[in-house]
């Protein structure tokens, strides 16, 4: 991974995560459709099929302990499967949770670009819509392009003021935006 999770790249990681996974016939280790085989056979012996599974396994283990940074270790210590890490993960930060989606909400509709880009600006905005779709809550092209607007530095009040003008007749999706 280029980047380690830290919280607010949740959702781009875990992406590129899974479709990693996927391409090495990986992604049933973290995605549950495939429970691990037994410890044993019939006869008390030590299963093969267990055994690779456990070294598949604590390799995806090893990659996503890799992934995220120091200050998440706490999340996940103690934890001994992939899945476990992976589902850990995903609740913190993909969690559907009334506080959650309010925070996320209140963090879009208070926006501000700051020093940042523009680029950057809209980045950090589409990535909190990301957030909150994961979690289950769509923002309207139309809602987020208004946050996007009143976020701006004085320095684009002609700007605003065109598009205003401009678009006062017809919608623009995010990505026309």
């Amino acid at each position: 991974m280029s980047q380690k999770l830290v919280g607010s790249n949740y959702l781009p990681l875990s992406v590129q995560f899974m479709v990693f996974l996927k391409s090495h016939d990986l992604a049933n280790l973290v995605d549950g459709v495939v429970p691990p085989p037994s410890k044993t056979l019939s006869d008390a012996t030590t299963n093969p099929a267990y055994i690779v599974w456990l070294k598949k396994d604590t390799c995806v283990l090893s990659w996503l302990l890799a992934s995220i940074t120091e200050k998440l270790i706490s999340t996940v210590y103690g934890m001994q499967t992939s899945k476990q890490v992976w589902d850990a993960l995903h609740t913190r930060f993909s969690s559907p949770s009334r506080s959650r989606i309010a925070l996320l909400r209140r963090q879009l509709q208070t926006i501000t670009q700051g020093n940042r880009s523009c680029s950057e600006f809209m980045e950090e905005a589409k990535n909190l819509v990301d957030q909150l779709a994961a979690a289950g809550k769509t923002t309207d092209d139309q809602d987020l392009i208004s946050f996007l607007l009143e976020g701006l530095q004085p320095a684009f009040t002609p700007f605003i003021t065109t598009f205003n003008f401009a678009c006062r007749d017809k919608t623009l999706s995010f990505d026309d935006f």
